[in-house]
């Protein structure tokens, strides 16, 4: 799912069942086999053991959140990472997701680069085939793969899924990155000036291009954010502004200064 390019992401390897390994291998070390019988109960249906051993995979080999000490699998973590969805999500968008030379950063990139033109493409089929015209890297991505890639783009909040579309909104990866490591360089409470905000903020999310014109997904998580009072967007006169991809009726399109809430942390 996360290995670097070419690598066919895949389906079966969804972030529950990552999420479900490895809080297993957290409760006692174990050999793959018998995180295969506690995982399908006893079952050895050819579609259940594929899916944990694919999920093993990325629990060990993509995330580095479980090791092989001994023949057995057990937690390279603290086990905070995965005491809850929420630390599970925050730790891969602070470490894996800052990779720029995986599949799925370089698929995730051409979605989000996208903005409104991603609407006409109504099936995931669509989607690979055009982006593989338009990527050479991934000149070979398939449907399979973009099935695969929806469900974590999801976990990781680059936007809802809606039927078969994905809705661009960056609001959950944008929330974690300001409640991880926005402290480390900004007070919260405090506004500073947006060139300052997004200098920081792009290199944290690797996947956004901030060259220019804000794109679509990530305008929609800082209006977003701003809609719930986690962060002030203000534009101050006399001052240098960063724009936002434009949204008809909306009262913000661009912002001098930004305030991130203490809240956001919590």
């Amino acid at each position: 799912m996360f290995k670097t390019n070419p690598d066919g992401m895949r389906m079966e390897p969804t972030p529950e069942r990552v999420l479900s390994v490895c809080r297993l291998i957290a409760q006692k070390s174990m050999t793959h086999e018998e995180l295969r019988r506690a995982m399908t109960l006893g079952q050895n249906g050819d579609k259940e053991v594929d899916q944990i051993n694919k999920s093993i995979a990325v629990a060990l080999e993509e995330l580095n959140i479980v090791k092989t000490k001994d023949n057995q699998l057990e937690l390279a973590v603290d086990s905070q990472v995965i005491a809850s969805p929420v630390n599970f999500r925050r730790y891969i968008g602070n470490t894996v997701l800052l990779k720029k030379d995986t599949t799925f950063h370089l698929f995730t990139k051409w979605i989000i680069s996208k903005n409104e033109d991603i609407f006409p493409l109504k099936t995931w089929e669509t989607m690979a085939k055009i982006c593989g015209s338009e990527v050479p890297e991934l000149s070979s991505m398939s449907e399979n793969a973009a099935l695969g890639w929806r469900f974590w783009a999801s976990f990781l909040g680059f936007g809802y899924l809606s039927g078969t579309m994905i809705i661009p909104n960056m609001k959950i990866r944008i929330e974690d990155v300001l409640a991880t490591t926005f402290a480390d360089k900004f007070n919260y409470d405090e506004a500073i000036r947006a060139t300052d905000f997004i200098t920081w903020i792009s290199t944290k999310m690797p996947e956004v291009d901030m060259s220019g014109k804000l794109p679509l997904a990530f305008s929609a998580g800082l209006r977003t954010l701003h809609e719930l009072g986690l962060i002030k967007l203000e534009t101050w006169r006399d001052s240098n502004r960063i724009f936002l991809y434009s949204v008809d009726g909306d009262p913000i399109n661009d912002f001098s200064h930004i305030t991130v809430r203490k809240e956001v942390a919590k």
